[in-house]
């Protein structure tokens, strides 16, 4: 299950798991590394390093400012259509 979260021109697509202390669906990324997807959203607009992982088929960014590292793709290589596959801070690690 996604959740598509529209900003500017841009649909971000986030993955829905299902929680197991709530019962409920809550995002991956929250559940994985407590990251809400306008921390996911804000570190994409404001990336300052970007490298493709071939080997992993997707992009991998960090955001100084924010501390958040996003791995993420584009959906049907259309760059206003942005997967995020997951997205957590450098300190977590």
């Amino acid at each position: 299950m996604y959740e598509i979260i529209k900003v500017l021109d841009t649909k971000f697509y986030f993955k829905k798991d299902l929680n197991p202390l709530t019962n409920e669906y809550d995002y991956h990324i929250w559940i994985r590394h407590l990251i809400e997807p306008i921390e996911a959203i804000t570190a994409y607009f404001k990336k300052d390093n970007v490298v493709y992982n071939e080997q992993n088929d997707r992009y991998e960014a960090f955001s100084i400012e924010d501390n958040v590292t996003v791995y993420y793709f584009y959906k049907n290589n259309k760059t206003n259509q942005v997967l995020i596959i997951t997205a957590f801070r450098k300190d977590t690690l």
